[in-house]
């Protein structure tokens, strides 16, 4: 959004100013506001970064191995009137979910649950804990990390706790899922990547991803601007020399 105000002011300088740049600025910002607000180009750039990982194919996996089942956490609240699934963030909820599909198919499994959150006596992973036991999971095959704030703390408290030895499937959201890898891969922590939560999701026609303009098709490109943003951040400030 900040870019159609930004050109909405130099409109507004150039008017009575420069005629003929007044008019291509106008020009560009209409073809801008076209490509941003329909969802055609948004859902493409979306695409481009979660058609790095597959859903996981169960099917292809060892059976006999043991699984840490990891869901990251994406938000939640403590509304006592509710019950913990309602609680959680839709993402969260989603991410949970698929945890949830794994964890039903394996043998040898465990699923860890993870985040704090702003209400410190009762954290997110504990949430989503109460959440899988009211999906079926047995609370004994359930371990939390209850500090952890950022997808790096996640990272860092499951290699304190667990090691980096254990074969991890990292449940989180498919435009997620780069950054959260590379995170890990950078903590020495190998993954298996089981991505949900799509945004994009195939349509029988061109014709299905295209739409009048709206604020929905703004709001994915934010959420592709904001995916970009984080991966370069985590890789200027906050990646590790080397993998530790």
């Amino acid at each position: 959004m900040w870019y159609f105000i930004l050109l909405l002011f130099i409109i507004y300088r150039l008017k009575n100013k420069n005629r003929k740049i007044y008019l291509a600025c106008s020009a560009v910002g209409v073809l801008l506001f076209i490509v941003c607000s329909t969802s055609y180009i948004p859902l493409k750039l979306i695409d481009s970064i979660e058609q790095n990982f597959d859903p996981l194919t169960i099917q292809k996996l060892d059976n006999t191995k043991c699984y840490y089942i990891y869901v990251l956490g994406a938000g939640s609240v403590a509304d006592n009137r509710l019950p913990a699934t309602m609680n959680l963030s839709t993402a969260t909820l989603t991410r949970l979910v698929e945890g949830v599909r794994i964890y039903n198919q394996l043998n040898k499994r465990i699923l860890v649950t993870s985040a704090a959150s702003k209400d410190e006596f009762l954290s997110q992973a504990k949430i989503s804990k109460e959440a899988a036991v009211s999906l079926g999971v047995k609370e004994r095959d359930i371990q939390m990390l209850e500090t952890p704030t950022t997808t790096l703390e996640e990272a860092k408290a499951f290699k304190k706790r667990f090691g980096i030895n254990k074969t991890v499937i990292l449940v989180t959201s498919a435009m997620h899922m780069p950054r959260a890898v590379e995170i890990f891969s950078d903590q020495g922590i190998k993954v298996i990547p089981a991505p949900t939560d799509y945004l994009y999701k195939e349509a029988n026609s061109i014709f299905g991803t295209i739409t009048f303009p709206c604020y929905d098709s703004i709001n994915l490109l934010n959420n592709y601007q904001s995916t970009v943003a984080k991966i370069w951040y985590y890789r200027w400030f906050k990646k590790p020399n080397h993998a530790t």
